[in-house]
């Protein structure tokens, strides 16, 4: 979680609610000194911050592909900034102050995402590879 307002608190306490425990920063060079070693998966951040915004850290976070970035917004609303966060590679935009509700859609979410992918890499193609006769003597015609 980056940020110095009250929405800390919020997300802290739904990231506490299921036993996960969040790393608070305040600003974006505290953020860029700890996230790299922290190796999250989920980060949300505030539109601004007292040092940037949320636009200078996710511009790093293309080190890290399993993090999902959330920016929370006073204008989320907007088509504009959500448009423009999701491009810059944002997982999805929250409104400002957020609702614990909101925060705990977005992880269920990512938790989903990554189970998603799990599977997909486990699972085999089908038609990937031709099917191999273990007996050729026995195919038909072979006699």
């Amino acid at each position: 979680m980056v940020s110095a307002s009250e929405n800390r608190d919020v997300v802290s306490a739904a990231m506490n609610h299921w036993s996960m425990d969040p790393v608070c920063c305040s600003g974006v060079r505290e953020a860029s000194a700890l996230l790299p070693e922290a190796n999250p998966s989920l980060i949300f951040c505030e539109e601004t911050l007292a040092d940037g915004t949320y636009r200078d850290l996710l511009g790093g976070m293309t080190k890290s592909p399993k993090a999902r970035f959330v920016v929370i917004s006073p204008s989320a609303d907007l088509d504009a900034n959500y448009n423009e966060a999701i491009s810059l590679g944002a997982f999805d935009m929250i409104a400002s102050p957020c609702r614990r509700s909101d925060v705990q859609w977005i992880a269920i979410r990512a938790m989903h995402e990554d189970a998603r992918r799990s599977f997909n890499k486990r699972r085999p193609r089908l038609g990937a590879e031709p099917a191999v006769n273990a007996n050729p003597e026995t195919t038909p015609g072979s006699r």
